[in-house]
């Protein structure tokens, strides 16, 4: 049984350059590899455009609404914009789409004490402001996003048990049982929807250069959007991208950002421990402790201090 990441394509270096000359005027001299995420294959050409590919037949939808979504979005930071877009091209089963590369460091690869966590999140509070006041996606009932989310996260945890170690293991699993899900109060928005550390760009300054990888954007809580922030950085970032943004969260907004976050990380850690990535399962280790040396895994439910 395939893992639900396995690709159904390959792709090599030579085939990107065959398929890109192929479907579109660029004079390709240059291919190099960008990310092979879970979905998308990214490459380099010319150093200049970023083009993706979708690993499954089942992305490709996904890519043809990111199409349509960014040619509406409208943000103070730079977002993809496809210049090249194939729908059904010579030597690919799938659609493609090519951008001008936007520049930047995926905060991701970035250490929380390297820049100002602050800046960062300031200046991030006040895009998302900016993209949660727009409707760009379909609406839907309003829900509480976490709780079909646990079953899975529970048995993720499991497997990343000797990974993270006895101590972060009891204390994200006592955190994932003490939510208590709940109905939203507040209406829903539209949102990025996979806004981790990897899709928010930073220059060398410790500026924010741009947000990509729209793909996931979808009608959802507002908080969804800080949880890759507090992933990377705890609350401090958080709490100065609220303020940006002009937003006051409750104890129970608190505890959905927070534990959403874990969600998120034990799924990061999982998947780089399934594929043997080494530095996913680092990265997503040294988060938790972070966290948990900052003692903002103790209770979700706080106010941060």
């Amino acid at each position: 049984m395939n893992e639900p990441w396995a690709s159904e394509y390959r792709l090599e270096v030579l085939d990107v350059a065959r398929i890109v000359s192929d479907n579109t005027a660029l004079d390709v001299k240059d291919v190099g590899v960008l990310d092979e995420g879970w979905d998308f294959f990214c490459y380099l050409i010319n150093k200049t455009f970023a083009f993706r590919f979708p690993k499954r037949r089942s992305e490709a939808e996904r890519l043809i609404n990111e199409n349509v979504f960014l040619a509406k979005l409208d943000l103070p930071t730079q977002t993809p914009h496809f210049d090249f877009w194939v729908d059904r091209p010579v030597g690919f089963d799938l659609p493609f789409a090519g951008y001008p590369l936007i520049s930047g460091t995926p905060l991701f690869d970035i250490a929380e004490v390297d820049v100002d966590a602050s800046t960062i999140g300031h200046q991030l509070g006040q895009v998302l402001r900016e993209l949660h006041a727009q409707t760009l996606t379909p609406p839907r009932p309003t829900h509480d996003p976490i709780k079909m989310l646990l079953p899975g996260a529970h048995k993720e945890l499991k497997n990343i048990a000797d990974v993270i170690g006895r101590s972060l293991f009891e204390t994200c699993s006592t955190r994932l049982r003490s939510y208590r899900p709940r109905t939203p109060s507040e209406p829903h928005v539209t949102t990025h929807g996979d806004l981790h550390a990897g899709h928010v760009l930073v220059d060398s300054m410790g500026e924010l250069t741009g947000v990509i990888d729209w793909t996931d954007a979808h009608t959802s809580n507002r908080y969804i959007d800080f949880e890759g922030l507090w992933m990377w950085g705890g609350d401090t970032p958080v709490v100065a991208a609220m303020e940006s943004y002009g937003c006051v969260p409750t104890r129970e907004d608190w505890a959905q950002l927070r534990t959403h976050a874990i969600v998120n990380v034990v799924g990061l850690i999982n998947f780089g421990f399934q594929i043997e990535d080494s530095e996913l399962v680092t990265t997503g280790r040294n988060w938790l402790k972070a966290r948990q040396n900052e003692g903002v895994l103790d209770d979700f439910y706080a106010n941060p201090v």
